[in-house]
Parts: C-alpha cells; structure tokens; sequence
C-alpha cells in the first residue's frame, strides 16, 4: 500500500473536523444572534402613537387694502398727468375719510406700450403661433406705439377694522370724476400667529395625552412618559368653517376666525 493512499483517510478525518467544528461555531454565532435579536426587542420600550388637536378663535388685530389706478392716452406726459391728477384725487379721499397718512403708500407707476397693429398679406407676415386672419390677410403688431397705459397701485394697512372696510367699498364712487381705479377685497390678518403656535402646541399636547391615556386604561395598561411631539400644519378658517388642506388654510377674507393645530404625540407605555 502506497503512502498517498494511507494519508487520504487521513486527511478527510482533518477536514471533517474543520468542517465541523466551523459549522458549530457557526450554530453558536446564529444562536448569539438571536439571543441578542430576543433580548433587544424585549428590553425595546413599548410606544404608542396619538393625535390631538386644539381649536382656538382669534380675531384679525390687521386689516390691509389696495386699489389700482390706470391712465391711458397716446402721448406719455398726458398720461403721466392724468394718473398724477387721479392719484392726488384718490390721497385727497383717503385723508377726507380719516385714514392716516402713515398708513397709506403709493407704489412706483408701471408703463406699458400698447402698438398699433394692422393687416397684411398673409404670405408677408411672419410666423405666428395664433395668427389673426382676416380674408387672405393677417393682423400682426407694428412698431408704433398706439398708446400708453399706466398704472399706480394705493395700499393702506391698518389696525382699523371698521374703517378700511368702509373706505374700500366708498372709493369705487371716485369714478363718476372720471377717476379709474379698480378697488380689491380687504384682507383681514392676524399677526400674533408665532406667539400663539406656542400655546396651540401645549394644548393639542394635553388633548393627545387625554386621548393616549383613556386608550392606554381601556387596555388595563399604563402610560408613560412623552417620546415626541410632531406639530401638523395649522388650519385658519372663517368662523363656522372647517375645512382643511395638506398646505394648511390662512383664511384672509373674515375678521373672525377659528385656528386649528394637530399634533402627533409619541408615548411611552409602562
């Protein structure tokens, strides 16, 4: 017997020993594993998850309005005049029905060129995306103004929540001196909304804690400690309303308003 075929018992003792004793250790590192695995998620602190929500009325404490004045004519001074002269009119107003003058701006005038446009054949005319056809011909812009339009905008921003209103439905009445403004909707704001986000958050807290803990009782369990606290968005709503969005409501069209804040509370259970 050659001593290649002696030593081939040999060594296939020597392997299964390593292989063996590679997949005990191997055994041990899974039961390791595991053990830790068990031992983590019991020993993880147990949580539950709530909303709770807090509903308050605020009342605007701003309000804010603007107005926009226009004047056209062919020549730039004659209209400059006519929107100066509109203004002066529009200030002079204002001042009569008791607004401050420090509550009142007037914005920088905007200028537009309006150009006269005319028909011409339509093979001569240049590409146009939506042309104007008429006949066989096409109307297309010149380079010639036909007349300037400008514009002025007037804006009051008050703590008077009775006056503004009242000015900006009296000053359509401007018109019959031939002066053209076209007059918005008053907003109606609330400025003290970060002081109160703070107090909104403490008391949708305390709603998540009443809502976490009748839960957690009905469950023959205790509560613990607070984990987290996630604000949503906040909703602002005309009184009466309550409509919601992903983007949050920032009601400015009433004076009474009702606020509504969310908040996502984490517990711990004991």
């Amino acid at each position: 017997m050659s001593e290649s075929s002696t030593s081939k018992p040999g060594r296939m003792i020597v392997s299964l020993q390593v292989g063996g004793f590679f997949f005990a250790l191997a055994n041990i590192v899974c039961v390791i594993i595991l053990a830790f695995t068990y031992l983590a998620a019991k020993h993880e602190p147990k949580t539950i998850e709530v909303k709770g929500s807090a509903k308050k009325s605020i009342e605007s404490d701003m309000i804010t309005w603007s107005g926009t004045m226009t004047a056209r004519d062919a020549d730039l001074t004659k209209a400059y005049d006519a929107l100066k002269s509109d203004s002066d009119r529009v200030a002079a107003f204002l001042k009569e029905k008791g607004v401050p003058e420090g509550e009142i701006t007037f914005s920088q005038i905007s200028t537009e060129k309006v150009y006269e446009k005319e028909l011409v054949n339509a093979a001569s005319a240049a590409p146009s995306s939506t042309p104007t056809v008429v006949g066989n011909r096409v109307l297309v812009q010149t380079h010639k103004i036909e007349m300037y339009v400008l514009t002025q905008t007037v804006t009051i921003e008050s703590h008077d929540m009775k006056k503004v209103p009242e000015v900006a439905r009296s000053v359509s009445s401007l018109i019959k001196d031939d002066v053209e403004i076209d007059s918005g909707s008053p907003a109606y704001l609330y400025t003290k909304l970060s002081e109160l986000k703070v107090d909104m958050l403490g008391e949708a807290t305390k709603d998540a804690t009443t809502r976490a803990t009748q839960v957690v009782t009905n469950a023959n369990g205790k509560l613990g400690k607070l984990v987290e606290a996630r604000m949503g968005i906040m909703q602002i709503n005309p009184k009466g309303s309550s409509a919601t969005s992903a983007e949050g409501i920032n009601d400015t069209t009433s004076l009474e308003k009702e606020i509504t804040a969310v908040v996502t509370a984490r517990f711990e259970l004991e």
